[in-house]
């Protein structure tokens, strides 16, 4: 009878351990979406005391030193994805979002053993009516071929 009793308390502690677990916080809205060395200004419904960036290598965060705390600059540093969020002075989240960093558009030309590079960050884009004939050209999905 005591074993019962026992195994009864065991798995009645067991079912409420979840019930005292924190709540996670998911980002949410929209991403954020930005390119490398792009940045935007966010406003937060309430005066912030702590901004925290999951990865600093992809984007980073400042606030003023000076002013309202109620904003924050984010700065694109490297494609790829991370969270961003902002705890306000009452320790509650103020903003929870996904920060989403693209890099430059490239083109990748190759023409047997040779192959020719166009990225958005040089000064002339090829001319691809002049690239020798059985070149093959091939752009990421929804690039845009540059224009001559």
């Amino acid at each position: 009878m005591a074993y019962r009793i026992l195994s009864a308390a065991i798995v009645a502690c067991l079912v409420a351990v979840p019930a005292i677990a924190a709540d996670e916080i998911r980002p949410s809205g929209p991403a954020i979406a930005l390119r490398v060395s792009g940045g935007t200004m966010l406003q937060s419904p309430r005066p912030l005391a702590n901004v925290f960036i999951a990865n600093p290598d992809i984007a980073n965060v400042q606030v003023p030193d000076q002013g309202k705390k109620d904003v924050l600059f984010v700065f694109a540093k490297a494609p790829g994805k991370t969270t961003l969020y902002a705890i306000d002075t009452d320790g509650r989240v103020a903003l929870s979002q996904t920060v989403e960093v693209t890099g430059p558009r490239t083109v990748r030309v190759m023409r047997g053993n040779t192959s020719y590079t166009w990225s958005e960050t040089h000064e002339h884009a090829p001319n691809l009516a002049d690239l020798p004939a059985g070149s093959t050209v091939t752009m990421p999905a929804g690039a845009v071929a540059p224009a001559n």
